[in-house]
């Protein structure tokens, strides 16, 4: 597996990183702690070195999992994210910071993600969500400096939201930010003009979340598919969301079909074409997709062909973001 510089920090991670939502226990359907930890250990036996994961995923038992998995082995990156206060994941331009992430609570959250996953630091922490309108804030930059200082955590992030991908480059112009995740997949092409080159510029690593849609890139649904009771993707999402994603891997299949790739290998594969992206979380608690996953680091990149015809889907307005399941 390959293993990519985090912007300007010292923390080198794979290119491909495994996202732990799936082993929350709560919206993707539940599993064994057993089988949760298997998934772990089958990541890190692929060479997968970067766990992503959240104090919010089932209200800190996935962090216990990943701490009872790991039992304190510094060598795999972790990161982790800070909720709002205010359980509010989409803030209005009106709202204020201190409502969300005051520095009390992002010092009392991170030291809570400490003790779940067994740590004396934690290599990223994010903020959970964010705001445009927040670009003026610093007191949470002033907690998150302090924890760095401390020994803490290694390195200062934001993840924003599924559709605002520029919404903190003011803190990243600043300086104040190491690493940027974002929604980032070959229906979602925004970030690449309007992240990206200010992540250049100031040497920001960037983590891409949601490789697959949220599943619609890898799975044969139908406008008519139903999602298992309790599945997010059935409870969260817009009325039309599942169909317009049909229609939009529709689009897609055609250009790729003669391609020797898996479809999840051809979305993965889109993603880290772009330099500027660090590593790319896929989420998965099986074993045999988590392998197939860490594979692709070491398959050929998509033809220029192919990925000129997505990017013009894109460019065309055919095939665009939609709701991704976070903030």
């Amino acid at each position: 597996m390959k293993k990519r510089q985090l912007g300007k920090t010292d923390i080198k991670i794979s290119e491909v990183g495994l996202g732990t939502w799936q082993l929350s226990g709560d919206v993707w359907g539940k599993k064994t702690e057993a089988e949760y930890i298997e998934a772990i250990e089958v990541a890190l036996d692929a060479d997968i070195n970067y766990l992503d994961t959240a104090l919010d995923y089932g209200n800190g038992y996935c962090e216990q999992v990943i701490g009872k998995a790991l039992q304190g082995n510094s060598s795999v990156v972790i990161s982790s994210k800070i909720p709002p206060e205010c359980d509010d994941w989409s803030p209005k331009p009106q709202s204020k910071i201190e409502d969300y992430f005051s520095p009390n609570w992002i010092i009392d959250r991170c030291e809570t993600s400490l003790k779940n996953l067994q740590r004396e630091c934690i290599d990223i922490l994010f903020l959970h969500t964010w705001n445009l309108a927040w670009g003026h804030c610093t007191e949470w930059y002033e907690a998150m400096l302090k924890l760095k200082e401390q020994g803490k955590i290694r390195a200062i992030g934001i993840s924003v939201g599924d559709r605002r991908a520029s919404e903190a480059n003011s803190h990243i112009e600043a300086g104040r930010i190491d690493v940027i995740q974002a929604v980032y997949n070959i229906m979602e092409q925004e970030p690449e003009y309007t992240l990206f080159p200010m992540a250049e510029k100031h040497r920001v690593g960037v983590i891409a979340r949601c490789p697959f849609s949220s599943g619609a890139l890898v799975s044969n649904w139908t406008p008519n598919h139903k999602f298992p009771e309790g599945d997010w993707r059935g409870l969260w999402t817009p009325e039309d969301w599942l169909a317009k994603q049909v229609e939009m891997v529709n689009l897609i299949k055609p250009i790729v079909k003669d391609s020797d790739l898996s479809m999840s290998a051809i979305a993965l594969k889109y993603i880290l074409n772009h330099q500027t992206v660090t590593s790319v979380i896929s989420g998965s608690s099986c074993a045999e997709h988590i392998r197939l996953n860490a594979s692709v680091a070491g398959l050929p990149n998509l033809s220029e062909d192919i990925f000129g015809q997505l990017q013009q889907l894109w460019f065309d307005g055919k095939i665009h973001g939609t709701y991704n399941g976070g903030a």
